[in-house]
């Protein structure tokens, strides 16, 4: 979660037009800045004055698997030579123009990018010389995106849960869903049978579940579920975390409700404090925001809950779920309760803590029509006690979106936009927006 994201750095000019002097000066003083930013510039060997070096360039740059590409003009150069760069690397792009009028820098972004445009390839541009604070800041955050992008399209995501082998017009096991998802985001889906992963905890032997729960009873809420739960639920996660290994993945889906309630819901809390995410309700799209979010925050858990009642004098959308949340998202281990669920299961109950700045997020959308993400910012204030009891002492979450939560609630039904919603602490809107307009996705606010 804390690795860098990397920049391929190139400077373009023209051997018929003025500036090309500049390109060294304008690279270096550029990697600087970069640097500063958190950023790790790979710079091309040499500036970029025709095809070939745009080529052998283009080689350093993937041989160093970046992130994004981030050209600077130090002259105008002509489409065939801007076009060699995007061709070959196709990654979030960033033009970075400078401001010297004989160069025709900013025009040449201007005019290239209507090509893009035209050919639904995007792109973004900053203004300004090469050490400047704000146009840094700007191609730091493309490569961030582009980060997360990359790290998505080599995403294995298991689906646990039931698909019977039928057909109506297209695949068996696999849904046309699924196929388009995968061709949009790059995410490889796992099939995983939800009996595998109870057969695998029935394996595990009482004495070792016994062991490992002594060791995660000091990081768990207050317990109402009988020992016996707790205990198969211990199993669930040793499980869980077998499949993790064995398939390789990065995250994971599973059902629910009616059959396995509660099976996945403390397994999940555990987990997520873990790094670990575990969707309760099998819902691919979210858990690969989740996973997202994660990325664009270094690390931590996101919160999954949906609209349970609006507050329009406090300005509050109380969002609530039968519980998955991570421990570590309340105040205080106290504040954890863990009540049973269904035969066997539990859920996970806590008041989500204040947070100053949170970005909250929604997918939704198929490969015919597009897919849409909500792009949002907001923060959390505090749940009383009482409005945690009278909610369920499930999740209770009292986000304050700074506007009528009815008019936002609308926005949501009118765009199309799924009930769950995501609540990831800090700010990561500019992050996913860059995303949004990278993957071709419509964004979607309040």
């Amino acid at each position: 979660m804390s690795q860098k994201a990397k920049t391929g750095l190139a400077v373009v000019a023209s051997h018929y037009e003025s500036g090309g002097q500049r390109a060294e000066e304008l690279v270096r003083a550029a990697e600087e800045a970069l640097k500063a930013k958190g950023v790790e510039p790979v710079v091309g060997s040499k500036t970029i004055w025709d095809a070939a070096d745009a080529i052998d360039v283009c080689r350093e740059l993937k041989s160093q698997e970046v992130d994004s590409l981030t050209v600077i003009l130090s002259t105008w150069v002509t489409d065939s030579l801007l076009y060699v760069l995007v061709q070959q690397m196709q990654l979030p792009v960033v033009f970075w123009a400078v401001p010297y009028t004989e160069t025709f820098s900013i025009g040449c972004v201007q005019h290239f990018g209507s090509a893009l445009t035209t050919h639904g390839i995007p792109y973004e541009y900053v203004y300004g010389m090469t050490d400047d604070e704000a146009a840094a800041d700007k191609v730091a955050k493309i490569a961030e995106a582009g980060r997360i992008i990359r790290s998505v399209k080599q995403m294995k995501l298991a689906l646990i849960g039931p698909r019977q082998t039928w057909r109506v017009a297209g695949p068996q096991d696999t849904t046309n869903e699924e196929w388009e998802f995968s061709a949009k985001f790059g995410v490889t889906i796992v099939h995983i049978e939800m009996e595998e992963i109870m057969a695998a905890a029935d394996a595990v032997s009482d004495e070792e579940a016994e062991r490992v729960y002594a060791g995660l009873k000091v990081r768990t809420g207050k317990v109402l579920a009988e020992e016996a739960s707790m205990l198969h639920l211990t199993k669930v996660y040793l499980a869980v975390k077998d499949a993790v290994k064995r398939y390789s993945l990065d995250a994971l889906a599973a059902e629910c409700y009616p059959f396995y309630s509660g099976e996945m819901n403390l397994p999940s809390s555990w987990l997520a404090d873990e790094g670990i995410i575990l969707d309760t309700e099998g819902d691919i799209g979210h858990t690969m925001v989740m996973y997202m979010l994660n990325l664009a925050a270094g690390g931590g858990a996101t919160a999954l809950g949906e609209v349970g009642s609006m507050d329009e004098q406090r300005q509050i959308l109380a969002l609530a779920h039968e519980g998955s949340t991570a421990h570590s998202l309340a105040a205080s281990l106290e504040q954890v309760q863990i009540s049973p669920s269904g035969d066997r299961g539990c859920f996970v109950g806590l008041p989500l803590k204040p947070m100053e700045t949170v970005t909250i997020s929604s997918i939704q959308g198929n490969g015919r029509d597009g897919y849409q993400m909500l792009v949002e910012s907001g923060s959390v204030k505090e749940v009383s006690r009482q409005e945690w009891i009278d909610g369920g002492e499930k999740l209770l979450v009292n986000l304050c979106i700074g506007r009528n939560p009815i008019d936002a609630v609308d926005r949501l039904m009118q765009a199309g936009l799924d009930h769950h919603l995501l609540v990831k602490e800090g700010d990561h809107t500019q992050v996913l927006s860059l995303m949004c307009r990278y993957l071709n996705i419509k964004k979607v606010t309040f």
